[in-house]
């Protein structure tokens, strides 16, 4: 290995350990706030004008940022799809701006092609392919279990707190009361959310704005059914505490339904796991029983070919059942 590749190998190793760092402080960040949200919550609407509320003024008037930086805010606003990354960070409920996300895609990248080149001797077109497949693929299949996991927290949460909002409505509250009594009361994710759309209303939002800005943060289906509700209530009228408790019970009707459907795909699940599983048992079956039986396939350039195609068909395959077991209702 000459000196040109082995300061590239060590740029890009610290790099990575730069980015894991990061990472693991986000990680650990999101954690610790996720425990405290709710009684920041509580102590915001006890300290009326604080600091909290100026931030969410000033959120309202300037819109959502997709950097840190000025600058970059302005260019990225011109790339396309760019908001949809947005979208699916804020789903996510990750503390992360899209230039992080992107840096975070990229190092990682660098970080792939080096191991690549280091580790597995990989041509440095293969290294480069491979570190952009994982690099870029990593992160977003992360980030896309985030918003799944979270989306299906949501949809959990649902049916309770349509319950306790036709129940504070036959109290005699009014609705912002309460969307209030939701954010102080409510665990998150669903509490966080309420709670913002509540300070957006609070702070002159109209009432259907504020609740379509709910239906595009969270992306649940379930929320839109409840802002669909809400805004066609207040065109015609009625009585919204009897609509908001029989939307609970037809989304615990679909939530048992879901829950069947889960149990069926079980066995397929199963099968998926065990076919992804069973090539690297019995690869570890056969190094035990003639550890030199697999040497041929790391120390041919060949053979280090072949094992890296094998990966990324076999992630391809992972994810096309995913994606059958995936079913709708």
């Amino acid at each position: 290995m000459d000196s040109s590749l082995v300061i590239l190998v060590s740029i890009l190793a610290f790099l990575a350990v730069v980015i894991l760092v990061e990472g693991l402080y986000l990680l650990t960040r999101s954690v610790h706030e996720e425990g405290a949200a709710r009684v920041q919550r509580r102590l915001r609407h006890l300290s009326a004008g604080g600091a909290h509320g100026k931030d969410v003024a000033r959120h309202i008037l300037k819109g959502h940022e997709l950097s840190d930086a000025p600058a970059l805010n302005r260019l990225l606003v011109i790339v396309p799809r760019v908001h949809a990354v947005d979208r699916m960070l804020e789903q996510s409920g990750l503390d992360l701006t899209v230039t992080r996300y992107i840096g975070i895609q990229v190092l990682l990248s660098l970080a792939f092609f080096a191991a690549a080149l280091a580790l597995l001797h990989l041509p440095a077109i293969l290294a480069a392919l491979a570190g952009l497949v994982a690099g870029f693929l990593l992160p977003h299949l992360y980030v896309t279990n985030r918003q799944r996991k979270r989306r299906e927290k949501l949809t959990e949460q649902l049916p309770d707190t349509l319950d306790f909002i036709a129940r504070s409505l036959r109290a005699g509250n009014p609705f912002s009361a309460s969307l209030k009594a939701v954010s102080e009361e409510m665990p998150d994710p669903i509490g966080k959310e309420f709670s913002i759309t509540f300070d957006e209303m609070n702070y002159g939002l109209p009432m259907d704005d504020a609740l379509r800005n709910l239906g595009e943060r969270t992306g649940s289906e379930e929320i839109h059914y409840f802002i669909t509700a809400v805004i066609i209530q207040r065109q015609t009228g009625g009585n919204l505490a009897d609509v908001l408790n029989r939307i609970a019970e037809v989304m615990r009707s679909r939530a048992r339904t879901f829950r069947e459907i889960n149990i069926q795909a079980a066995e397929m699940k199963l099968s998926a796991h065990v076919l992804i599983g069973l090539p690297f048992f019995v690869a570890g079956a056969l190094s035990i029983m003639n550890p030199t039986y697999l040497l041929v396939l790391f120390a041919e350039p060949g053979g280090r070919v072949v094992i890296g195609a094998q990966l990324l068909l076999m992630l391809i395959g992972y994810l096309v059942v995913r994606r059958m077991i995936n079913f709708r209702v």
